[in-house]
């Protein structure tokens, strides 16, 4: 069953990079990744927006579990943006590309940058950087050089302070020689008030799943941001700017996010095929489960699926909204 394999690839890449022990786990992430999108979701789906119809599908993602012994289906939205979805989606291209990776002879993460730039610019200035990719490619093949094997991810983050959008690059290359030869093509293209050295780099790829997570944050910093302390931890209270998430949504819709270079075959980002996904550390029973709140429930007995309950700081995160300010 193509399902069931894929989410098998898709526990054990997880548990590869430790990050899930087992089946109840990932299905309470799945709840935690559900309730930390739905208030951003339900402002979104009642903006004036062309998109506000997706984000009610993202809203609605998952909200019912079907369970037939240890097989559950669900309805899945599919967007980008969905943490749901880019749950799957990161799974299924680290388990696409984990051969291709792990065979490369010392690989490395390689991030490039231009300068922030107003809404206005974002698409045109995306645009742009594929094609200086494309030129730079294409080059060393005229000249009979090796050709850069890799793999390439767009992402786009805001700034809120600024009211500025970042778009950038992510590679995982193979050769350290191949990175650095990209890093000062790049640099190269472009004068230096658009392309800055500082804002460059390069460091071994040994988190490939950096690469596959998300190609915008959800969140973003401003100068006024406050501070939690989370045991030991000091993080930076980061807002939601839903206007802002919705500029780059759009402006990105018709954007490849993952492209392949060198001969690397491309392997699919989308996740049509995935609705039922088979489990073991569940009791095996039929029932329906349905989402409320936090968890989801048994219709028939009321009891919850994993128990998840958010704590004072996944709440507040939830809940941190802030309007567009021009």
């Amino acid at each position: 069953m193509e399902q069931n394999n894929l989410h098998n690839i898709y526990t054990i890449g997880h548990l590869r990079n430790g990050t899930e022990n087992n089946d109840l786990e990932a299905l309470t992430k799945r709840a935690k990744a559900k309730y930390s999108q739905k208030d951003l979701m339900r402002y979104m789906s009642r903006m004036e927006t062309p998109f506000a119809s997706k984000y009610q599908n993202t809203l609605s993602c998952s909200s019912f579990i079907f369970q037939n012994g240890n097989v559950l289906t669900s309805r899945y939205c599919k967007h980008r943006w969905c943490k749901i979805c880019n749950r799957i989606r990161t799974a299924k291209l680290l388990a696409g590309y984990s051969d291709v990776i792990l065979n490369m002879i010392d690989p490395q993460f390689v991030t490039l940058t231009v300068q922030n730039v107003i809404i206005e610019k974002l698409e045109s200035t995306i645009k742009e950087m594929i094609r200086t990719i494309k030129l730079i490619q294409d080059l060393r093949r005229k000249k009979k050089q090796i050709l850069l094997r890799c793999i390439r991810k767009l992402e786009c983050t805001y700034n809120a302070t600024e009211n500025t959008y970042h778009p950038h690059f992510h590679f995982i290359i193979e050769g350290e020689q191949a990175a650095h030869d990209l890093l000062c093509a790049w640099i190269n293209r472009y004068p230096d008030h658009i392309v800055n050295i500082k804002g460059q780099d390069i460091r071994p790829a040994d988190k490939p799943i950096e690469l596959f997570k998300y190609f915008a944050k959800l969140t973003a910093k401003h100068e006024s941001d406050t501070f939690s302390i989370i045991g030991d931890k000091v993080i930076r209270n980061e807002y939601h700017y839903p206007e802002s998430l919705d500029l780059i949504f759009r402006c990105i819709e018709n954007f490849r996010v993952v492209q392949t270079m060198g001969g690397i075959r491309m392997v699919k980002d989308d996740i049509d095929e995935v609705d039922a996904q088979e489990y073991k550390d569940i009791k095996i029973k039929r029932t329906l489960w349905l989402y409320d709140i936090n968890d989801w429930f048994d219709t028939y007995t009321g009891e919850n699926l994993t128990g998840y309950k958010p704590n004072k700081f996944e709440v507040n995160f939830s809940k941190r909204i802030r309007r567009f300010e021009a």
